[in-house]
């Protein structure tokens, strides 16, 4: 079924002129490091790759799994010094902002621009990529674009819709009334006395954190390009309030993240019945199904509309948001790509021509159905292999799960935000969601965790 899947969104794979070989075997090696799994490997980019290999016989991809995003950082972090980077690999601008303290990446403006590299309308112009996605490798301090999009995905909450079914319960739109709803589910006969149970979950410590710190308009970090620094500012009244808020949720049992699960995903306490609503990223869409209950999705909650009620969800603030705080934004993440000086100019332009080819809309669109994933071109959503899969209700399994999610992501768009990339910001991130860990399980106190945090980002910044 998956071959059959994968094989009705593909076209006719269009032709790249080959270049000369410069490996053992006449080949050109192109190295490639990204975090996907077997499945994935396996379909689609095993399939993709055979294809672009068939069109361009000179050229060979070596891809390797390098773990998860933190591992494939650490890799390239040790690797950079070594000078034994790949010739490509999967990012996070954070990521890319420190690999570019060593000015390891290369600015792809040089690729993009030239006349016989860049995109056509073959390949599918830049014009096509969701302005969001392509706007995020233009975000750092050095000027040019140096990370393009893959894949992308942002969070979603994903519950159990047969026992909201039975109960008449509704996922609500803000977190105000999402933590009456949390109250009602743990007060609940059924669930109250019901051992290890929590009603709501949430992946990342981080993104719970950063989110609720963009919507709320609680500052975070920030960027000054004149200065040519970030900026760690999450040690601020406004974010300690919004901490002992969650704190409370956790000590009354309504909620439990992945740092104060022993690194266990919520998504798994999802399907052990150990909570009923989850918030995870939608790349993970199928680690959210089930054969016991049916799976609903919803989109992720958002402030209080009226701005009189719009800080109740502190206690006892008085919180001064910083301008546009009544905002819907969502995180949008997921894998982009960068390129690497260390190398041949024919490997730098044969990895540069693979991208290009595995980014063409027929490909971006099979990569969502088999992932979950968002297509980064709009014509792939557009297309009509993609208006057919949607509408298609033959759908089983975690397909039909990924199906729904792949149907919201083209009215997200406009929701998304992302942070600053900066040098230290990575450090950043993984500091803010230390504090609701260290907090929640008192391994330390408010303000000692803040001040450590701050402490730790200020020093990888500098």
């Amino acid at each position: 079924m998956k071959a059959k899947r994968l094989l009705a969104l593909l076209p006719l794979v269009l032709t790249i002129p080959a270049m000369s070989g410069c490996g053992d075997d006449g080949k050109i090696h192109v190295t490639f490091w990204h975090t996907m799994g077997k499945e994935l490997q396996a379909n689609p980019l095993g399939y993709i790759i055979k294809e672009f290999e068939a069109a361009n016989p000179d050229i060979k991809i070596d891809h390797t799994q390098k773990g998860g995003y933190d591992d494939i950082y650490d890799n390239i972090s040790q690797a950079i010094p070594a000078g034994t980077t790949p010739t490509m690999a999967y990012c996070y601008p954070d990521h890319v902002a420190d690999y570019n303290t060593s000015k390891a990446c290369i600015d792809l403006t040089q690729y993009i621009n030239d006349p016989e590299l860049g995109f056509s309308e073959e390949d599918g112009l830049v014009s096509d990529f969701i302005d969001a996605y392509w706007k995020e490798g233009q975000e750092y301090l050095d000027e040019g674009i140096y990370s393009v999009p893959h894949c992308k995905s942002t969070e979603m909450i994903f519950y159990n819709k047969t026992v909201f079914n039975a109960k008449g319960w509704t996922i609500p739109e803000t977190w105000e009334e999402l933590e009456v709803l949390l109250k009602t589910i743990k007060a609940d006969p059924e669930y109250a006395t019901k051992e290890d149970f929590v009603p709501f979950g949430y992946d990342s410590d981080a993104n719970m954190f950063i989110t609720l710190c963009e919507q709320y308009g609680i500052p975070y970090t920030s960027l000054d390009k004149d200065n040519n620094i970030g900026s760690a500012d999450f040690n601020n009244a406004a974010a300690k309030k919004m901490v002992t808020k969650l704190t409370e949720w956790y000590n009354s049992g309504l909620l439990k993240t992945q740092g104060t699960s022993g690194g266990a995903y919520t998504s798994n306490q999802f399907l052990e019945g150990k909570l009923l609503i989850t918030v995870g990223s939608t790349g993970g869409t199928k680690y959210n199904f089930s054969e016991n209950f049916e799976t609903g999705i919803a989109l992720m909650p958002r402030p209080h509309a009226d701005a009189t009620k719009r800080f109740d969800f502190f206690t006892d603030t008085n919180v001064t948001p910083l301008e546009g705080a009544n905002n819907d934004h969502i995180i949008m993440q997921g894998p982009s790509v960068c390129f690497f000086k260390k190398g041949t100019q024919e490997q730098k332009v044969a990895a540069w021509k693979f991208y290009k080819f595995l980014v063409k809309t027929m490909y971006s669109a099979a990569w969502c159905v088999e992932s979950g994933y968002s297509p980064v071109r709009k014509s792939s959503f557009e297309s009509e292999q993609m208006l057919n899969y949607l509408d298609d209700p033959n759908q089983t399994g975690k397909y039909s799960l990924i199906q729904k999610t792949a149907g919201a992501y083209k009215d997200l768009t406009e929701r998304y935000y992302v942070s600053p990339a900066f040098p230290g910001s990575t450090t950043c991130r993984t500091e803010v969601g230390g504090i609701l860990s260290n907090v929640f399980m008192g391994t330390k106190d408010l303000t000692q965790a803040f001040a450590d945090a701050q402490a730790r980002a200020a020093f990888a910044i500098q």
